[in-house]
């Protein structure tokens, strides 16, 4: 028997939706490990599957408009929770102007060298280019590819210059009420999140803190054996 959809679970924090693209965003929040719990989100300080665990959001942009199947292209980039919040911030401090973007490159390199690369844009224009108010001002773009994956001296990694291939790419005009109720909810749930995690995270954190203050202060107090 199938389940029903009430049933079903989702990670899915919200989503605007027209008759040609859909733009979702999505629960990919970590907590970090006891020994950082000040920092509440994971920030890459451990690992799984030989990738370092990150706390994020993810976006996914959906562009039907050549209709669904193998026809839908769906890009998706995962953002930190901090990116978001500070887009809340320009859209409601009124900026009329504003431009951002962000790549980035993972994984390791497939038979020609090249590794996952993403790319995330938002922008808002409030006149297009023959002068027209803009209806949609907001614009979000996710374009999905390959890159050649530099290291750095620091031990992280960037894409070498010209080196990005598109696979397939979509964006999404957005008002500013429909940019707000997107980031207005992934906002709040980021904050219920972490009213959630942060208690027993803290508290277990504390504790393992408070444990190993106390084993040195043990060991400084121990006298030193005197040499025979």
């Amino acid at each position: 028997m199938s389940q029903s959809y009430q049933n079903l679970a989702s990670d899915q924090i919200c989503k605007v939706q027209n008759d040609k693209k859909l733009i979702s965003f999505h629960d990919r929040l970590r907590a970090a490990l006891p020994g950082s719990y000040a920092q509440i989100h994971a920030k890459g300080e451990f690992s799984e599957n030989n990738h370092k665990v990150h706390s994020l959001i993810g976006v996914s942009i959906q562009d039907y408009s050549n209709g669904t199947g193998d026809r839908n292209i769906i890009t998706r980039f995962h953002l930190s929770p901090e990116q978001v919040q500070f887009f809340l911030t320009r859209l409601t401090a009124g900026f009329q102007e504003y431009e951002w973007s962000i790549s980035k490159i993972f994984g390791e390199p497939d038979q020609y060298g090249y590794s996952t690369a993403q790319q995330f844009s938002i922008s808002r224009h409030a006149r297009a280019s023959d002068g027209r108010e803009m209806k949609n001002p907001w614009r979000i773009q996710i374009i999905n590819g390959r890159g050649i994956k530099v290291q750095n001296r620091n031990g992280g990694s960037y894409m070498q210059s010209g080196s990005f291939q598109m696979d397939k790419s979509a964006f999404i005009q957005l008002t500013d009420m429909d940019l707000y109720l997107l980031l207005k909810r992934v906002d709040a749930y980021v904050t219920e999140w972490e009213r959630c995690i942060a208690p027993p995270l803290i508290s277990n954190g504390k504790e393992m803190l408070a444990n190993q203050q106390a084993q040195r202060q043990q060991m400084q107090r121990q006298p030193y054996p005197y040499a025979a």
